[in-house]
C-alpha cells in the first residue's frame, strides 16, 4: 500500500504543478484530476482549490486517503505566490451558501434551483440535494447531447406556456436570466432526470410489485366541511334522498364562498391509495362505484365522498416516473443523513454533523482552527453539536466524518 500511495503522491504533485504553472481553471482542473483518480482507484482522492478575489489566481491542493495509512495533504506553491498556510485556509466567498461534503452551493445556484427541479421538497432539502447531486456528477459525469438539451428546453417552454419567442424573452427578463443561464438551468434539470433514471432503473419493477396497491387510482367527487356536525347533517340528507349529492356540493360551494371568500377545493379529484390519508384511502378503495361515504376525517376537516370509479394499478409510464421520483428522493434522503453539512450564512446547529470535541485529532494539522484564528473566534459546542464554522475532514483511523474546504 505504501508503494501505491507513493506513486499516487508523485503523480498528484506533478498534476498540481502543471495546473498551477499553466493557470488552469477549476473546470478543466477537475477533468484532469478525475483522470488521475481513475489511475489510482485504490486511493480516495479529492481536489481542493481557493481563488483570490483580487486577481482570480487559483491555489490547488489535494487530499489522498489510504484505507490504512490515513490522510495526506499535498499542495504546491509557485515562486512569488502566496503559500497555503498564509491564505487563511478556511476562507469562503460571500456568494457561498452551504457546503455538503466537498461541494459548495453558491447563492445564485440556490435561487435558480428553487423554481426548477424539486417543487415537492422543502427548501432546505432542495439546497442540500443540489450539492449531493453535484458531488455524484463530479465523480461520474452525465453528458447531455444537443438533441436532449433541445427536447428539455421544448418541454420547459411547454410547461411554462412559453409558446412564442417573445414569451420566453419576457420570462427571462422577469426572472433576471440570460439565455445562457436559462439553458444551463434546463440542462441541469435534464441531467438530474438522467441521473434519476440511472439510479432507479433496475428497482422500479420490484418496488411496484411490493407496493402495487398504493398505485390503485380512484376518481372521486367530494364535498369538504370544516366541522363534523355540518358534514354529518349533509350526509344524512344525501342518504335519505332529501338532497342530491351534487346539489349539496353546489350549496356548500356557494355558502363557503359567501362567508369567507375562499370556496372549498375542487369537487372532483383523482387520488392514489398511497398518497391519501389512511382513513380516506381505506374507505374509498373499499367502496363500490357510485357509493357515497362520510363524514371522513381529512387534513382540511371532514368530507363526504362519492366514488366514481376505481382503476387497478398498472406499471405505465406515469406510474414508472412516480416510482422513480420516490426512489430518487429516498436515495437523496439517505445521503443527507450521512453528509457533513456546514452552513455559511448563519451559525446554527447542524444535526447531520458527526464531529464532536474529541474529533480534532482527525483533522489534518494545516486545517485545525485556521478559520477561527483568521476570524478571531473559537469553536463553539452545545451538546456535542458544533455551532461554529469549522474545517472538517475524515480520517480513516477514526469513526468521525466530515469535509474540507472546497471551491465549486
Amino acid at each position: 500500500m505504501i508503494g501505491t500511495l507513493e506513486r499516487a503522491l508523485v503523480e498528484t504533485l506533478e498534476c498540481l504543478m502543471t495546473m498551477t504553472r499553466k493557470g488552469i481553471r477549476p473546470a478543466e482542473a477537475k477533468t484532469r484530476f478525475r483522470l488521475l483518480k481513475k489511475r489510482h482507484p485504490e486511493i480516495e482522492m479529492d481536489l481542493l482549490w481557493e481563488e483570490e478575489a483580487y486577481d482570480q489566481s487559483i491555489h490547488y491542493d489535494a487530499l489522498l486517503r489510504s484505507s490504512r495509512e490515513g490522510t495526506v495533504t499535498l499542495s504546491f506553491c509557485a515562486d512569488h505566490a502566496l503559500p497555503w498556510p498564509m491564505r487563511g485556509v478556511h476562507r469562503w466567498s460571500e456568494t457561498d451558501l452551504v457546503r455538503v461534503n466537498n461541494t459548495t452551493l453558491k447563492v445564485e445556484q440556490a435561487i435558480a434551483c428553487l423554481d426548477f427541479i424539486w417543487d415537492e421538497a422543502r427548501i432546505i432539502n432542495r439546497l442540500l440535494n443540489v450539492c449531493l447531486i453535484q458531488e455524484v456528477l463530479d465523480k461520474d459525469p452525465i453528458d447531455l447531447s444537443d438533441t436532449e438539451l433541445q427536447l428539455a428546453m421544448d418541454g420547459f417552454r411547454r410547461a411554462h406556456k412559453l409558446y412564442k419567442p417573445e414569451d420566453t424573452y419576457l420570462w427571462m427578463e422577469q426572472h433576471g436570466m440570460t439565455q445562457e443561464q436559462l439553458e444551463h438551468c434546463v440542462a441541469d434539470e435534464a441531467i438530474v432526470a438522467k441521473l434519476r433514471d440511472r439510479i432507479t432503473a433496475d428497482r422500479v419493477e420490484d418496488y411496484f410489485a411490493e407496493h402495487r396497491a398504493d398505485f390503485n387510482t380512484a376518481f372521486i367527487a367530494q364535498v369538504q366541511f370544516s366541522d363534523a356536525e355540518s358534514a354529518h347533517r349533509t350526509y344524512e340528507q344525501v342518504q335519505s334522498g332529501e338532497v342530491d349529492f351534487y346539489e349539496a356540493a353546489q350549496c356548500r360551494f356557494l355558502s363557503a364562498g359567501e362567508c369567507s371568500g375562499h370556496p372549498p377545493s375542487d369537487i372532483f379529484a383523482v387520488v392514489q391509495r398511497g398518497q391519501v390519508p389512511t382513513e380516506l384511502g381505506a374507505a374509498v378503495f373499499a367502496a363500490a362505484s357510485g357509493e357515497v361515504m362520510g363524514p371522513i376525517r381529512t387534513e382540511a376537516g371532514y368530507a363526504i365522498v362519492r366514488v366514481l370509479s376505481v382503476t387497478p394499478a398498472r406499471l405505465d409510464e406515469r406510474t414508472r416516473n412516480a416510482i422513480k421520483k420516490m426512489l430518487f428522493e429516498e436515495w437523496l434522503a439517505e445521503r443527507r443523513q450521512t453528509a457533513t453539512i456546514e452552513w455559511y450564512w448563519a451559525i446554527r446547529t447542524r444535526p447531520h454533523s458527526r464531529r464532536t470535541r474529541d474529533d480534532a485529532a482527525a483533522v489534518p494539522r494545516s486545517y485545525r482552527h485556521a478559520a477561527h484564528a483568521r476570524h478571531g473566534c473559537r469553536p463553539w459546542y452545545a451538546n456535542n453539536d458544533q455551532l461554529s464554522l469549522y474545517c472538517h475532514y475524515q480520517c480513516s483511523s477514526r469513526d468521525s466524518t466530515g469535509s474540507s474546504s472546497s471551491g465549486t
